[in-house]
């Protein structure tokens, strides 16, 4: 978020492999901290961060340093045993060049990524975090992490007069907030999602595995230039077996573009609605439109939680239980939660203008059935501005 970095090894979910540091000081500089080996990454995913530090994690054998297990080496001894320095021989990468061979543009391009860190190499991550602390003057500042374990891991290992705080919902109430960029790679990955969601509902048949729809969801979502992150489809609650004639169906679904993501959800049934669920339905919707109109920066979640249930009472479906608006960005919950001994009233979540959100309107009954709708808006100044269809219709298949 802080870097506009996404590479790789971040989705192979190796954590604290790739660190971004943003000083508050505009003149200090702002740091991406990732592994040698991935910086060729930075060609088609490039950052705006000035000073990129960078770590070995491959050596040729021939150039590995007998470790240094003097404590005294590494700062005050504040730890026992110091990774040795990195030789300004060691390579980014241990790849032979092949002898008198014409190299190609690629194999100039990648030569030269890999040269500029030559000599500037980390031990790890974690040393290479403690350096650009030190390029931006941050060895005694007061940093937010968003995840604290890192503030004890630079203090062990030499850092010790940097204090902090966990960040982890700061980082998050900051991002509820979108650009304007950020706004239109969630446009593109509503419509990713809503398309792929009907590429569903066009197969649904009776008989259909229920197991088979994430299958179809991804293949489509795939097509689009986009990867499905999940679906949820149950019948009756449960995600089992196949689909049944005259049964409603949930159809709850994530996809992402380029780590944003998307989220819409349908009602769908082969066959005969009853009038019943054509009318709870149609109370569902009607409290949607209310609630959007609703819908202004400063308004809280739980005002409109409870404007939407009571519309939704009030349309005739008394029973409704659950109206849950939820940010949506890098993460399908892109907004404060709690975490640690925190309760879920620790946080008052305000509607704040260009934040992208959904309504979440799921609904089960034991003995009736189930059933979803939910949309992504965008918050502007004056009202929501759509990004999905909002055609929250009970989708009726006939036989």
């Amino acid at each position: 978020y802080l870097s506009d970095y996404w590479g790789p090894i971040l989705q192979m979910s190796h954590n604290f492999v790739v660190y971004a540091l943003l000083p508050r000081d505009p003149n200090a500089p702002a740091a991406l901290i990732m592994p040698a080996s991935g910086v060729y990454h930075l060609e088609h995913q490039p950052t705006w961060m000035p000073n990129v530090v960078a770590y070995v994690t491959r050596i040729d054998p021939r150039n590995m340093a007998a470790r240094d297990f003097n404590g005294a080496t590494e700062d005050d001894g504040d730890i026992a045993i110091a990774p040795a320095p990195i030789e300004p021989a060691v390579a980014p990468m241990p790849y032979p060049t092949r002898p008198g061979a014409a190299m190609a543009a690629r194999d100039e391009t990648l030569l030269s990524r890999y040269e500029r860190y030559r000599g500037k190499l980390e031990p790890t991550a974690l040393y290479a975090l403690k350096r650009a602390l030190k390029d931006a003057g941050l060895e005694h500042g007061n940093l937010g992490f968003d995840d604290p374990r890192v503030l004890g891991w630079l203090q062990a290992a030499g850092t010790k007069h940097v204090t902090g705080m966990d960040a982890l919902n700061v980082f998050k109430e900051i991002r509820m907030v979108k650009t304007e960029a950020e706004i239109a790679l969630l446009k593109t990955a509503g419509r990713i999602t809503e398309t792929a969601l009907n590429a569903v509902i066009d197969a649904i048949t009776p008989g259909l595995p229920l197991a088979d729809i994430s299958t179809i969801f991804a293949a489509k979502a795939a097509s689009l230039g986009g990867r499905a992150e999940w679906i949820i489809a149950n019948i009756r609650g449960l995600a089992t077996g196949v689909v049944e004639p005259n049964e409603l169906i949930k159809l709850d679904s994530v996809a992402s573009y380029k780590e944003y993501r998307g989220d819409v959800g349908r009602t769908v049934i082969c066959g005969q609605p009853t009038p019943e669920m054509i009318a709870r339905n149609k109370a569902v919707q009607r409290a949607l439109e209310i609630a959007y109109e609703n819908i202004r920066p400063g308004k809280t979640f739980a005002e409109v939680s409870e404007l939407t249930l009571k519309a939704v009472h009030a349309e005739g479906f008394p029973g409704f239980v659950i109206a849950g608006p939820h940010s949506v960005g890098l993460e399908h919950t892109d907004h404060p939660t709690s975490v640690g001994p925190e309760l879920p009233s620790r946080h008052k979540l305000v509607f704040e203008e260009n934040m992208v959100f959904t309504l979440d309107m799921p609904y089960h009954e034991f003995g009736w059935g189930t059933m979803h709708v939910e949309d992504m808006m965008i918050v502007r100044k004056d009202g929501c501005e759509p990004i999905s269809s909002m055609d929250t219709s009970l989708r009726v298949k006939p036989i």
